[in-house]
């Protein structure tokens, strides 16, 4: 076997992989220094170099002249005889270089170079990795290719030699994947060169690989005429976007949909066959819900903030009423389109019939009880709770007691009479309405059971 051969065939391995010459011979260095250390008991000293004209690499052990060789240490020393006839300007305490013989060591030697050298080529090609690919986070990853597909994870080849994965999580719902096939993904994280696993995490459920798709497809998002305000995204079902111009002169919805749809279509093709909402964006959030919950026609939306959400809801509730024959769709295929619509304004977003709404209405005009009707509040003591957003009995009954100190006229004995008393008229129209709703129901029961 040639001298080199092995350290040949690693360094077209390194090569391969792009990691630079520097990386290399540091890397031949220190497992050289541990295969002499294996082979001699004690580490030669090691030069490697690159020949800039033949582009091979040369390596040498750097031995002491001295007259005569001490037994044992001919890895370290050597002769002024056998000095000479490398270098004829050799004395004695120099150091001579002389070609290390990698193919006469020992395999459990040469077995001990190999490791060190593709464990710290391999940690070295990763910490390039993490500095190349740490600033690209959020970016399209071309030139992706399937590796393996396992049930929890599909693993690609990036730039024909870096691996990647795209976790089950990351996956849109109804992709296949065979090894081999080209995938378009986003690279959302990137693992640290210490760590074991693969550094690239992709993923083609995340809403940034719309809009990178989007942004590839029309060079004005890119020119700052137009641009995404908002998105949500159920990956592989369907995407809503809220866009804006910012050009008067441009037409926002048809920009990103293109001459005849090219370009929502190319982008639903990319990822196979996703629909895609295409909506003007708007700082009224009852409009915006208004056009994400298309192709339904919303008549009314009704907005309550919420003090105190718990944990993971949102502060915002929103009741959008439609017409009775088109609640299912404004509720879409398994409610994709109303969950969508709240993600996009950040809202609850319940959807209710235009007859289901104007019941409610009617019940609560029947439930409530007007401070006229309270013997305990003056013609005074109500102008000035109706002027502090307490313009009923039930806004009173539900309202805390700090409230109603803070009207003026209202001392502690009073706020409890007054609440008291508002509670009592509360439930007693309560009953009374049940009462009447339960008898007007029951001739439709009878003439059902007659039947």
């Amino acid at each position: 076997m040639p001298n080199f051969e092995r350290i040949d065939a690693l360094a077209r391995l390194v090569r391969e992989k792009r990691v630079n010459r520097e990386i290399l011979l540091e890397s031949l260095h220190h497992g050289l220094l541990k295969a002499t250390e294996k082979e001699y008991g004690s580490p030669q000293e090691v030069r490697v170099t690159w020949n800039e004209k033949t582009g091979d690499i040369v390596i040498q052990a750097l031995k002491e002249v001295v007259n005569k060789v001490t037994p044992g240490e001919g890895h370290l020393q050597i002769s002024k005889r056998a000095a000479k006839k490398i270098d004829p300007d050799a004395e004695l305490g120099s150091k001579v270089p002389q070609p290390i013989r990698i193919d006469e060591f020992s395999r459990g030697a040469v077995n001990m170079f190999r490791r060190e050298f593709l464990s710290l080529v391999k940690g070295a090609e990763r910490e390039q990795v993490y500095e190349e690919y740490s600033e690209r986070v959020g970016q399209i990853i071309p030139r992706c290719v399937v590796q393996q597909v396992y049930r929890s994870r599909v693993l690609v080849q990036v730039a024909g030699s870096i691996e990647g994965v795209v976790p089950v999580e990351e996956r849109a719902r109804g992709e296949r994947y065979d090894q081999g096939d080209p995938i378009t993904p986003v690279l959302v994280e990137v693992k640290p060169p210490e760590s074991n696993e693969p550094q690239l995490i992709l993923s083609r459920a995340t809403p940034l690989l719309v809009q990178r798709l989007f942004e590839r497809e029309a060079p004005e998002i890119e020119e700052g005429v137009v641009e995404i305000r908002g998105i949500a995204r159920e990956a592989g079902v369907r995407t809503k976007i809220a866009v804006a111009s910012n050009d008067f002169r441009v037409d926002a919805v048809g920009t990103f949909v293109g001459m005849r749809g090219t370009r929502v279509q190319s982008v639903m093709r990319e990822l196979n066959g996703e629909r895609i909402d295409v909506l003007p964006w708007t700082l009224d959030k009852t409009v915006l819900v208004s056009h994400a919950l298309l192709p339904a026609t919303v008549m009314h939306v009704e907005t309550e903030r919420i003090e105190e959400p718990e944990e993971g809801q949102e502060p915002l509730y929103m009741i959008a009423v439609v017409p009775d024959d088109e609640l299912s769709l404004a509720i879409g295929k398994h409610g994709h389109n109303v969950r969508l619509a709240g993600r996009l304004v950040g809202a609850r977003v319940d959807v209710v019939t235009q007859t289901s709404w104007e019941e409610r209405k009617q019940r609560e005009k029947m439930l409530m009880v007007d401070l006229s009707e309270m013997s305990s509040v003056s013609e005074k003591l109500g102008e000035r709770l109706r002027l502090a957003g307490l313009g009923s009995a039930n806004s009173i009954a539900e309202s805390s007691e700090e409230e109603l100190l803070e009207v003026k006229g209202i001392g502690p004995v009073l706020q409890k009479k007054v609440r008291e008393e508002a509670e009592k008229l509360v439930e007693a129209r309560r009953s009374a309405v049940e009462a009447s709703l339960s008898q007007e129901d029951q001739p439709e029961e009878s003439e059902n059971e007659g039947r």
